[in-house]
């Protein structure tokens, strides 16, 4: 009777954990009124960078190719989808170039350590610099002899 009772017990257990699982996953679909799909697919729009157009966001461009993106994020705003998750479908098809600010990556590193680095060495060029003109300049003598 204990074994049943403990098979039971794991297998309501195990459907449990499951089914927990699988509602999880599932991906939630929200619903915006129409000021906050302005509002959103804007500020989207303002964050990701246009294909054919150097150094304008979608939002300020008007190449067909951002038109066009303006409306998928409008679209993607009306089935539901978050702003991750369309930040990331343009990603994933467009590559990390669309960002304006690009994540923290292997690949992306030198955008956010260059600075630092180019920093640090100038930094490092001026205090050798005023090292070397303190070292290189001798002090007057203390010695008021003359003969």
């Amino acid at each position: 009777m204990k074994v049943i009772t403990l098979h039971l017990a794991l297998l309501l257990l195990s459907a449990t954990l499951i089914s927990t699982s699988i509602w999880a996953a599932a991906p939630s679909v929200l619903h915006y009124t129409q000021a906050e799909i302005k509002t959103i697919g804007l500020s989207i729009a303002k964050t990701l960078r246009c294909p054919m157009s150097t150094n304008q966001n979608l939002l300020d461009s008007q190449a067909p190719i951002a038109n066009e993106l303006k409306a998928e994020i409008f679209l993607q705003l009306e089935q539901g989808r978050s702003e991750a998750q369309i930040i990331d479908f343009m990603v994933q098809r467009y590559g990390e170039k669309i960002r304006y600010m690009p994540n923290l990556a292997p690949g992306t590193m030198v955008l956010f350590l260059f600075p630092l680095f180019l920093v640090a060495l100038i930094a490092a060029w001026a205090l050798w610099l005023r090292r070397s003109n303190t070292q290189t300049q001798q002090p007057p003598s203390l010695d008021t002899h003359h003969d």
